[in-house]
């Protein structure tokens, strides 16, 4: 959508030759290097992942009953993630990129007791402890799978 909206190719179909390509030759990456660089990041990382910041500890947060995920709601992960350390809570603050929350369980998925349904990558007990209640909350189980909505409605042109 986006290369049709940048008036670059006419059609869908046209457009996503085009990604394809670009994906494929490798001009995506290097457009991708290119901007990293600009902006004053480690282009290694493109490489060599191991190069990214990793938390010192990780925990799983695992559903206790067995069921398809029905809903998880993304705000308050999101507020766990920001408790952990991955996002600012004053213009001040500083990001710890090594910290989140991974979402191992996505709404519709299946899930049995002990399976994983989001990794927390976290840097002190302190911050596990406030995050972690968020997190047991965020996500609700049913013996059904749910119906679920379309990731897209509509496109508008």
């Amino acid at each position: 959508m986006m290369v049709r909206l940048g008036k670059k190719a006419e059609t869908h179909e046209e457009a996503e030759a085009k990604v394809r390509e670009a994906l494929e030759s490798g001009a995506g990456l290097a457009l991708f290097r290119r901007n990293v660089i600009r902006q004053g990041g480690d282009f290694r990382v493109l490489d060599d992942y191991t190069r990214l910041p990793t938390a010192r500890y990780t925990h799983t947060v695992t559903a206790t009953e067995i069921g398809h995920v029905a809903a998880m709601d993304a705000e308050s992960v999101g507020i766990a993630a920001l408790l952990l350390g991955a996002g600012r809570q004053t213009a001040e603050d500083s990001v710890d990129h090594s910290v989140g929350v991974v979402v191992e369980a996505k709404p519709g998925e299946p899930v049995v007791p002990g399976a994983p349904v989001f990794t927390v990558h976290y840097r002190d007990e302190a911050s596990l402890a406030l995050a972690l209640p968020l997190l047991t909350s965020s996500y609700r189980v049913t013996e059904n799978p749910p119906q679920l909505m379309p990731l897209v409605l509509e496109a508008i042109a």
